[in-house]
């Protein structure tokens, strides 16, 4: 005969594994239900990289929205060296968000008749037969091999470096787009081109006047004309090409 204790602690048990059948019953559910099932996956921040391609590599996991590994989805897309970083956020019932946050194209180096893509830290992020993207050719570095995915060796950092910081000042100041091309050789005279101008910049010290001034006469220079800026004057000069 069944003492009291022996009976609660055997409806305690069967209550449990009630439950427990409970629990896996409405995970099955969830798992399974067609309304969960993830149909909407919106991209936001790409721009070099397609929205079709970020998609087609987060549908490679979970249809389900309860058993998306954002952290798998966020890793595969991190293998491409345009994109940077990844937030994912679910939505239920079925909707995934992804916004991206993409490695921009600071600078081409010319390689055997194509280009090397720089991002702004100096990384060798794709290479392609021609310019796609705004942004100067630097010429300069000296480099016997690279890799895709990391940063470019040289043989004279100072120049690298000097590239670098130029790439930083030129996209803080929205100069992008008018600089087309950089020579780093001489790192203690830098020249680049606005259009058909060539610009005597000097030495990169760090200081942001030289930029700031060079801002101030595009704003009424006409870089179609040939000639020279030598902002290392203390009064800027243009001269025109003969």
């Amino acid at each position: 005969m069944q003492t009291r204790k022996e009976t609660a602690m055997k409806r305690s048990g069967t209550l449990a594994a009630l439950l427990g059948m409970c629990v896996v019953l409405t995970i099955l559910l969830l798992l399974f239900l067609p309304v969960f099932r993830v149909t909407d996956i919106t991209v936001t921040g790409n721009d070099l990289v397609s929205e079709d391609e970020i998609i087609a590599v987060a549908r490679q996991n979970s249809s389900n929205i309860f058993a998306y590994n954002s952290r798998k989805t966020k890793k595969a897309l991190e293998k491409n060296n345009y994109i940077q970083e990844v937030q994912i956020k679910k939505h239920l019932p079925r909707t995934v968000e992804i916004k991206v946050t993409e490695r921009r194209i600071r600078g081409y180096v010319e390689y055997t008749g194509s280009y090397l893509c720089l991002s702004d830290n100096g990384l060798v992020i794709d290479v392609k037969k021609e310019i796609t993207y705004p942004a100067p050719i630097i010429t300069g570095l000296k480099f016997d091999t690279f890799t895709v995915g990391e940063v470019l060796e040289t043989d004279n950092p100072d120049a690298f470096d000097s590239m670098i910081e130029l790439s930083e000042l030129f996209n803080k100041y929205q100069l992008i787009n008018n600089v087309l091309k950089v020579d780093i050789s001489d790192p203690r005279n830098i020249r680049f081109y606005c259009g058909s101008v060539q610009v005597i910049y000097g030495e990169n010290d760090g200081s942001t006047e030289r930029i700031l001034t060079l801002i101030e006469i595009l704003k009424t220079l006409d870089t179609t004309i040939p000639g020279t800026l030598d902002l290392t004057l203390e009064d800027p000069t243009f001269t025109y090409t003969n």
